[in-house]
């Protein structure tokens, strides 16, 4: 049990049913006692976003949810395939579980699959991935001076990302998967 003033931002915590990750908290005082903690939070089971006001000392369960790596197989229709390397168990997820997730994903990329009492939580990609540009307008030579001119590039994936002028088509870059934004050509 952990109390609200303790808790800290991605920490999964357990409320009732629900467990949530906290993505922002802020601590208000009001006067000489009183202490409120905002925090915003996503639902893992349910994916919605909520804010919710805690007095600073009320308590709730800090959860750890058990972490294991998978190797994404393939994708037939909305079903996607991944199998543990070590132990060669193989789950499928369906979209709804893979969310945008799947915009960077590509056979043979390993995610961290997180799992709370076998039900599957949420699917974590590498901080950066690897991933080729199959289609892509040409830069203009006149923009070298200027390093901010960006273009549209459409990833192996299909998701469209905005791209420097220099760089082509058939090209590997490496995108960030937090912001997801060009980071760097691939070497």
């Amino acid at each position: 049990m952990i109390t609200a003033m303790k808790m800290q931002v991605w920490w999964v915590v357990k409320i009732g049913n629900e467990l949530l990750l906290v993505l922002r908290k802020e601590i208000h005082r009001w006067g000489r006692w009183a202490t409120n903690i905002k925090v915003k939070m996503k639902n893992l089971l349910a994916w919605n976003t909520t804010d919710r006001v805690f007095d600073s000392e009320e308590k709730m369960d800090d959860i750890i949810l058990e972490r294991s790596k998978f190797e994404f197989l393939y994708q037939s229709g909305d079903t996607f395939y991944f199998m543990n390397n070590e132990t060669y168990e193989q789950i499928e997820l369906n979209a709804e579980d893979v969310w945008d997730n799947v915009n960077f994903m590509t056979p043979w990329l390993v995610v961290d699959i997180q799992r709370y009492e076998w039900r599957l939580v949420w699917v974590i990609l590498p901080a950066q991935v690897k991933l080729l540009i199959t289609e892509c307008e040409p830069g203009v030579k006149w923009n070298t001076a200027d390093w901010r001119v960006v273009k549209e590039a459409t990833l192996e994936t299909w998701y469209t990302i905005k791209v420097p002028w220099f760089v082509e088509s058939w090209e590997y870059v490496i995108i960030n998967t937090e912001t997801w934004e060009y980071s760097e050509r691939a070497r």
